[in-house]
C-alpha cells in the first residue's frame, strides 16, 4: 500500500477516535456557579451576558425530556434527554437512538459514557467538548475574552419561541456560535459552530422538548446490563493523567508536561491554555511516544500528539464538519518525528500550531 494511503488512514483513525470521543462529550452541560432569575425574556433586545448565565443555571436546575439531533460533517446522530435535579445534584440519561447503542450517564459531577464494546468510560467535564457542555457565559465574562457576544435576533425551535445570540471570534483561529435560548426559560435549545464565511460546522438542535413535569428512577437508569454496578468504578483511571484544576496552575502543568514529554508547544492562538496533559509511559517505548496535550480556550478544544520516528512525506489533512485532523513531520538531532493536531480549528490554526511543536534537546 503506498505510504500516502498509509499516512490518509493515520489521520482518519485519529479523526475517527476525536468523533467518537465528541460523541459522548455532545449533551454534557457543564456546572455554573452564577444564577440569575430573571423573568421571561422580553422582545426587547436583551443583555447577552445575563443570558448566558440565564442558560447556564437552566441547563443545570431545571427538569426537561427531549429529542435531539446532533450533526457534524455527513455524520448525524439522534439522541434522547432526560434530566433533573435531584437532592440539588444534577441527574441525567442520554440515549442515542442511532448508530452503535450508547449512553451517558450523570450523577453529580460524575460522568460516565457507556458503551457495549468500549465499556464505561469516565469522562472529564473540566474540558469542554461539545455544544452543551462549552461554558460560554463563563468564558466570555473572562477579562482576557477572545469572542464577543451580541443578541441576533429572534426564530423559533422545536415549536418554541427563542432568542439567538451570535458568539463571534476576535481572530481567525477559531470557530463561532449561534446560540438559540428559550424565552420563557433559558435553555438552550440549539447551537450552531459556523465558520468565517458563517457555514454551519456543527449543529445541535431540539426537535422536540418537554420542560418541567416528572422524570422517573427507570428513565434516569443505565439500560445496559453491565452499566449500574459498574458505577462506582467511574473514579478508577486507565491512564496516567494531568488535568487542570484552577487557572494559577496552567504555567507548572505546562512545565512539568514539557519535562516529562520532552516536547512543547511554542504558539498558541491567544486565550488557549494547556487543560489536560497525558502520559502514557511504558517499558518498551522510546520517550514521549503517544503522548498528548488538550488545549481549549473554554469553548473550543484541540489536541497535539508526537510520534518518534515516523515518517511522512508531506504534510496531510483530514476535515469532517468542524474536527480537523492536520500533521506533518519534522527532524532533529534525534531522528524524524511527526506532529498531528487534532480538533475544532480552522486549518491554519492546526498549520500553525503544528509547525511551532519542538522535542526539548537534553542538556
Amino acid at each position: 500500500m503506498p505510504k500516502s494511503k498509509l499516512i490518509f488512514q493515520y489521520l482518519s483513525s485519529l479523526l475517527a477516535s476525536s468523533l467518537l470521543a465528541i460523541s459522548c462529550f455532545i449533551a454534557v452541560p457543564v456546572n455554573s456557579e452564577e444564577v440569575v432569575t430573571d423573568a421571561v425574556i422580553k422582545n426587547a433586545e436583551p443583555n447577552a451576558h445575563a443570558l448566558l448565565a440565564k442558560m447556564a443555571e437552566s441547563t443545570k436546575s431545571l427538569t426537561y425530556q427531549g429529542t435531539l439531533v446532533y450533526t457534524q460533517g455527513s455524520r448525524m446522530e439522534t439522541l434522547e434527554i432526560f434530566h433533573t435535579l435531584i437532592d440539588d445534584q444534577q441527574s441525567e440519561r442520554l440515549v442515542h437512538l442511532t448508530g452503535a447503542p450508547r449512553e451517558i450517564i450523570r450523577r453529580g459531577d460524575k460522568v460516565i459514557c457507556v458503551h457495549p464494546k468500549s465499556g464505561v468510560i469516565e469522562l472529564n467535564n473540566a474540558v469542554p467538548a461539545g455544544p452543551f457542555a462549552r461554558n460560554y457565559q463563563a468564558r466570555l465574562d473572562s477579562v482576557n475574552k477572545p469572542y464577543t457576544v451580541k443578541f441576533s435576533g429572534h426564530t423559533r425551535v422545536a415549536g418554541r419561541e427563542v432568542t439567538v445570540l451570535a458568539v463571534q471570534p476576535k481572530d481567525a483561529y477559531r470557530y463561532g456560535f449561534k446560540l438559540a435560548l428559550d424565552n420563557q426559560t433559558g435553555l438552550l435549545l440549539q447551537s450552531l459552530m459556523v465558520d468565517a464565511n458563517n457555514k454551519v460546522l456543527e449543529r445541535f438542535e431540539y426537535t422536540e422538548i418537554k420542560i418541567g413535569g416528572d422524570i422517573s428512577a427507570e428513565q434516569l437508569a443505565p439500560h445496559f446490563d453491565s452499566a449500574s454496578e459498574r458505577l462506582s468504578l467511574i473514579d478508577m483511571k486507565t491512564f496516567q493523567s494531568r488535568s487542570l484544576v484552577a487557572p494559577s496552575e496552567i504555567d507548572k502543568l505546562e512545565s512539568q508536561a514539557t519535562e516529562e514529554q520532552n516536547w512543547q508547544v511554542k504558539w498558541l492562538p491567544a486565550g488557549f491554555t494547556l487543560s489536560t496533559a497525558n502520559f502514557e509511559q511504558r517499558a518498551d517505548a522510546k520517550r514521549g511516544e503517544r503522548n498528548s496535550k488538550m488545549y481549549s480556550d473554554g469553548l473550543s478544544a484541540f489536541s497535539v500528539f508526537i510520534t518518534p520516528d515516523v515518517d511522512m512525506s508531506k504534510a496531510l489533512s483530514v476535515q469532517s464538519g468542524a474536527t480537523l485532523a492536520y500533521s506533518l513531520v519534522k527532524r532533529d538531532a534525534e531522528g524524524l518525528y511527526s506532529i498531528t493536531v487534532v480538533g475544532e480549528i480552522p486549518p491554519s490554526a492546526a498549520k500553525d500550531i503544528a509547525t511551532s511543536v519542538s522535542r526539548v534537546v537534553a542538556h
